[in-house]
């Protein structure tokens, strides 16, 4: 793959553009802890649907620290690693970048943000694959 579609990929991925309208509302968000992510996202594959460029993406964290990512919205795959501090922030590094989002559940369903701010604007939606 030549290295601007991976760049493209990266910038759309892990920039993390932050929205101005939610689907899920800050009210009675549960922020995931990093025993709860282990149990919930890793090693599972995950769709993640970004709210600000609508794109749908494919993400497979393994439980070795390696992460797998393939644009379901266009040409794009890469691979890197993650990391997830004790305060559930969950860091993911592709190509000498890095982007960091807190996991939280919201209605039974499962969203991200860029902070734990009650107000933080929702990344991400993921389903399960």
């Amino acid at each position: 793959m030549p290295t601007r579609h991976i760049i493209c990929v990266l910038l759309c991925a892990a920039a993390m553009p932050a929205v101005s309208e939610e689907r899920l509302s800050a009210d009675d968000r549960v922020f995931l802890g990093k025993a709860e992510i282990e149990k919930t996202l890793i090693g599972r594959a995950i769709v993640s649907s970004n709210l600000a460029t609508g794109m749908v993406s494919r993400w497979q964290f393994h439980a070795d620290g390696r992460v797998d990512f393939v644009n379901q919205s266009g040409p794009g795959r890469a691979s890197g690693t993650w990391f997830l501090d004790a305060d559930g922030l969950m860091c993911v590094t592709m190509a000498l970048r890095t982007g960091c989002r807190y996991w939280f559940r919201k209605d039974g369903a499962i969203a991200n943000a860029n902070t734990r701010e009650p107000n933080a604007p929702t990344v991400a939606e993921i389903r399960f694959e």
